[in-house]
């Protein structure tokens, strides 16, 4: 462990070992109960205070294809079959009520990309930490608000889109995720696809679910 000033840097070793991609929600849990600080220097672009990240709020027509109530994350499967993971906020609060099998129209804060840096050479793929931020949904039906966690991983940009600050990464576990990469983060036209990065990132939260009408 390293200590500087405020700052604390931490490495999982068996975390990145096994080349896994945790669930926040299982890191979150981890570093609560060390009661823990998580902060990185390579990620130093970042103002001390930059919250609420305002998130895009979009609507996804989907099948429910899991669903893990204590731990808020649910799996849902679009019309072509792709499957993606979110967590989903505590403004829901019938998600026990949620069930594998159902429809519905869910409206979600889009992932977001809150720091982006160079991947150093000796750099294995996987999670290296968490904190907390807070966002909000731009642009959608009903005030939202609430803090999250993000990660820090060692990933591979699979495509990248400067002019709309897109971002496909493919994490170890061969999953791929898009972020919105945040206008705070610099230099975003240094990087393209196939290159090595350290990410940190917020997942898509689903914040509403509606049974869509017959």
């Amino acid at each position: 462990m390293q200590v500087e000033g405020s700052d604390i840097w931490i490495l999982l070793h068996p975390v990145i070992h096994l080349g896994v991609i945790l669930k926040k929600s299982l890191l979150a849990s981890l570093f609560l109960s060390l009661g823990l600080t998580i902060a990185s220097s390579a990620f130093a672009q970042l103002p001390a205070k930059m919250l609420p990240l305002a998130a895009d709020v979009a609507v996804l027509s989907a099948t429910v294809d899991s669903v893990d109530v204590k731990n808020r994350l649910i799996v849902l499967k679009d019309a072509n079959g792709n499957l993606a993971q979110m967590n989903v906020s505590k403004q829901v609060n019938d998600l026990d009520k949620v069930k594998k099998g159902d429809v519905f129209l869910v409206e979600h804060a889009q992932a977001i990309a809150v720091g982006l840096t160079t991947a150093g050479k000796d750099a294995k793929p996987g999670v290296s930490a968490v904190r907390s931020v807070v966002i909000a949904g731009k642009g959608s039906a009903k005030p939202f608000e609430e803090t999250t966690i993000t990660v820090y991983a060692t990933v591979k940009i699979s495509t990248i889109d400067a002019k709309t600050r897109v971002v496909t990464f493919t994490l170890p576990s061969g999953e791929k995720q898009k972020v919105k990469v945040d206008q705070s983060v610099l230099g975003l036209e240094k990087f393209k696809a196939g290159d090595d990065v350290m990410v940190e990132f917020v997942d898509d939260t689903a914040i509403g679910f509606v049974t869509p009408k017959k």
